[in-house]
Protein backbone atom coordinates (compact mmCIF):
# COMPACT_ATOMS: atom_id res chain seq x y z
CA UNK A 1 0.00 0.00 0.00
CA UNK A 2 2.89 2.37 0.72
CA UNK A 3 4.24 1.78 -2.76
CA UNK A 4 0.94 2.81 -4.34
CA UNK A 5 0.81 6.01 -2.26
CA UNK A 6 4.34 6.92 -3.44
CA UNK A 7 3.26 6.39 -7.05
CA UNK A 8 0.21 8.56 -6.50
CA UNK A 9 2.33 11.37 -5.02
CA UNK A 10 4.76 11.14 -7.94
CA UNK A 11 1.94 11.28 -10.50
CA UNK A 12 0.33 14.19 -8.62
CA UNK A 13 3.65 16.09 -8.59
CA UNK A 14 4.14 15.49 -12.31
CA UNK A 15 0.58 16.65 -13.06
CA UNK A 16 1.09 19.79 -10.96
CA UNK A 17 4.35 20.54 -12.79
CA UNK A 18 2.64 20.06 -16.15
CA UNK A 19 -0.24 22.35 -15.11
CA UNK A 20 2.18 25.09 -14.01
CA UNK A 21 4.10 24.78 -17.31
CA UNK A 22 0.87 25.14 -19.29
CA UNK A 23 -0.20 28.19 -17.26
CA UNK A 24 3.20 29.88 -17.71
CA UNK A 25 3.16 29.18 -21.47
CA UNK A 26 -0.33 30.65 -21.84
CA UNK A 27 0.59 33.76 -19.82
CA UNK A 28 3.70 34.37 -21.94
CA UNK A 29 1.71 33.89 -25.16
CA UNK A 30 -0.97 36.34 -24.04
CA UNK A 31 1.43 39.00 -22.69
CA UNK A 32 3.82 39.00 -25.67
CA UNK A 33 4.46 42.39 -27.32
CA UNK A 34 2.44 43.66 -30.26
CA UNK A 35 4.06 44.07 -33.68
CA UNK A 36 4.11 47.83 -34.21
CA UNK A 37 5.23 49.28 -37.54
CA UNK A 38 6.94 52.60 -38.16
CA UNK A 39 7.03 54.75 -41.29
CA UNK A 40 8.04 58.28 -42.24
CA UNK A 41 4.73 59.88 -43.18
CA UNK A 42 5.74 63.52 -43.85
CA UNK A 43 8.91 65.49 -44.51
CA UNK A 44 9.51 69.18 -45.02
CA UNK A 45 12.21 71.79 -44.70
CA UNK A 46 12.43 75.54 -44.34
CA UNK A 47 15.07 78.19 -43.95
CA UNK A 48 14.89 80.32 -40.81
CA UNK A 49 15.33 83.42 -42.96
CA UNK A 50 12.80 83.00 -45.76
CA UNK A 51 14.48 85.71 -47.88
CA UNK A 52 17.60 83.60 -48.46
CA UNK A 53 18.57 79.97 -48.93
CA UNK A 54 21.86 80.37 -47.07
CA UNK A 55 20.43 80.74 -43.55
CA UNK A 56 19.85 78.09 -40.93
CA UNK A 57 17.86 75.11 -42.13
CA UNK A 58 15.22 73.07 -40.29
CA UNK A 59 14.31 69.55 -41.41
CA UNK A 60 10.91 68.34 -40.13
CA UNK A 61 9.54 64.83 -40.19
CA UNK A 62 6.50 62.99 -38.91
CA UNK A 63 6.67 59.33 -38.00
CA UNK A 64 3.51 57.24 -38.25
CA UNK A 65 3.31 54.31 -35.83
CA UNK A 66 0.70 51.64 -36.41
CA UNK A 67 -0.37 49.29 -33.63
CA UNK A 68 -2.61 46.68 -35.31
CA UNK A 69 -3.00 44.59 -32.16
CA UNK A 70 -6.53 44.31 -30.80
CA UNK A 71 -5.26 43.14 -27.41
CA UNK A 72 -2.13 45.18 -26.60
CA UNK A 73 -1.76 48.90 -25.96
CA UNK A 74 1.71 50.50 -26.13
CA UNK A 75 3.45 53.03 -23.91
CA UNK A 76 6.56 54.57 -25.50
CA UNK A 77 8.73 55.63 -22.57
CA UNK A 78 11.42 57.30 -24.71
CA UNK A 79 12.18 57.78 -28.38
CA UNK A 80 15.23 59.00 -30.27
CA UNK A 81 15.28 59.91 -33.96
CA UNK A 82 18.59 60.16 -35.80
CA UNK A 83 19.21 61.40 -39.34
CA UNK A 84 22.06 60.08 -41.45
CA UNK A 85 23.05 61.57 -44.79
CA UNK A 86 23.80 58.08 -46.05
CA UNK A 87 21.23 55.58 -47.27
CA UNK A 88 23.71 52.69 -47.05
CA UNK A 89 22.78 49.67 -44.92
CA UNK A 90 25.77 50.30 -42.62
CA UNK A 91 25.67 53.83 -41.28
CA UNK A 92 28.86 55.83 -40.87
CA UNK A 93 29.63 58.71 -38.57
CA UNK A 94 27.55 61.28 -40.46
CA UNK A 95 24.39 61.42 -38.39
CA UNK A 96 22.64 63.98 -36.24
CA UNK A 97 20.09 63.57 -33.47
CA UNK A 98 16.69 65.11 -34.10
CA UNK A 99 14.65 66.81 -31.41
CA UNK A 100 11.50 64.78 -30.77
CA UNK A 101 8.81 67.41 -30.26
CA UNK A 102 6.02 64.99 -29.30
CA UNK A 103 5.87 64.68 -25.50
CA UNK A 104 6.95 61.35 -23.99
CA UNK A 105 5.73 59.02 -22.60
CA UNK A 106 3.34 58.48 -25.50
CA UNK A 107 0.38 56.17 -24.99
CA UNK A 108 -1.01 54.29 -28.00
CA UNK A 109 -4.33 52.49 -27.67
CA UNK A 110 -5.07 49.06 -29.11
CA UNK A 111 -5.58 48.89 -32.89
CA UNK A 112 -4.78 52.55 -33.44
CA UNK A 113 -2.26 54.83 -35.16
CA UNK A 114 -0.01 57.41 -33.49
CA UNK A 115 2.29 60.12 -34.81
CA UNK A 116 5.58 61.48 -33.54
CA UNK A 117 7.06 64.75 -34.79
CA UNK A 118 10.79 65.49 -34.88
CA UNK A 119 12.99 68.30 -36.20
CA UNK A 120 16.67 68.83 -36.97
CA UNK A 121 18.12 72.34 -36.95
CA UNK A 122 21.22 72.85 -39.08
CA UNK A 123 23.28 76.02 -38.64
CA UNK A 124 24.13 77.75 -41.90
CA UNK A 125 27.58 77.08 -43.24
CA UNK A 126 29.72 74.56 -45.07
CA UNK A 127 28.88 71.72 -42.68
CA UNK A 128 25.14 72.05 -43.37
CA UNK A 129 25.80 72.20 -47.12
CA UNK A 130 27.98 69.08 -46.90
CA UNK A 131 25.52 67.22 -44.66
CA UNK A 132 22.58 67.88 -46.99
CA UNK A 133 24.61 67.38 -50.18
CA UNK A 134 23.73 70.96 -51.10
CA UNK A 135 20.07 70.03 -50.61
CA UNK A 136 20.20 67.08 -53.05
CA UNK A 137 20.83 64.15 -50.66
CA UNK A 138 18.47 61.50 -49.40
CA UNK A 139 18.66 60.43 -45.77
CA UNK A 140 18.22 57.46 -43.51
CA UNK A 141 16.07 57.89 -40.42
CA UNK A 142 16.93 55.67 -37.47
CA UNK A 143 14.31 55.40 -34.72
CA UNK A 144 15.20 53.98 -31.32
CA UNK A 145 12.41 53.60 -28.77
CA UNK A 146 11.77 51.97 -25.43
CA UNK A 147 8.24 50.70 -24.95
CA UNK A 148 6.04 48.63 -22.67
CA UNK A 149 2.98 46.74 -23.84
CA UNK A 150 -0.24 46.47 -21.83
CA UNK A 151 -2.45 43.42 -22.22
CA UNK A 152 -5.50 43.72 -20.00
CA UNK A 153 -4.11 44.93 -16.67
CA UNK A 154 -0.65 43.40 -17.13
CA UNK A 155 2.36 45.40 -18.36
CA UNK A 156 5.29 43.72 -20.08
CA UNK A 157 8.93 44.42 -19.40
CA UNK A 158 10.61 47.34 -21.19
CA UNK A 159 11.42 46.49 -24.82
CA UNK A 160 14.01 48.16 -27.06
CA UNK A 161 12.80 48.90 -30.58
CA UNK A 162 15.14 50.02 -33.36
CA UNK A 163 14.12 50.58 -36.98
CA UNK A 164 15.66 52.21 -40.02
CA UNK A 165 13.76 54.06 -42.76
CA UNK A 166 15.38 54.80 -46.13
CA UNK A 167 15.58 56.53 -48.53
CA UNK A 168 13.88 59.62 -47.08
CA UNK A 169 13.88 62.78 -49.18
CA UNK A 170 13.36 66.26 -47.73
CA UNK A 171 14.29 68.32 -50.81
CA UNK A 172 12.75 68.49 -54.31
CA UNK A 173 16.14 67.81 -55.95
CA UNK A 174 16.59 64.66 -53.86
CA UNK A 175 13.07 63.49 -54.73
CA UNK A 176 13.77 64.02 -58.43
CA UNK A 177 17.04 62.09 -58.16
CA UNK A 178 15.29 59.13 -56.47
CA UNK A 179 12.44 58.97 -58.95
CA UNK A 180 8.73 59.22 -58.22
CA UNK A 181 8.27 55.72 -56.80
CA UNK A 182 11.28 55.78 -54.48
CA UNK A 183 10.63 59.31 -53.24
CA UNK A 184 6.99 58.75 -52.35
CA UNK A 185 5.78 58.82 -48.77
CA UNK A 186 5.25 56.95 -46.55
CA UNK A 187 8.68 55.33 -46.31
CA UNK A 188 8.34 52.02 -44.45
CA UNK A 189 10.85 51.31 -41.69
CA UNK A 190 12.47 47.93 -41.14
Amino acid sequence: MALTAAKQYTVAALMATLAVAVIVTVVFAVVCPARVTFSVARTSFHHEDSTTTTGSLRLNLTLAIDNPSRRAAVAYESMFVDLSNSTAAVQGDNWIRATVTTPMPLRQARASPATVDAAVDLVAGPWAVAFTGDMTSSFSVIVTAQARFKVGVAWTRLYDIKVSCRPVAFFPAAKAKLGAAAASLPVKCI
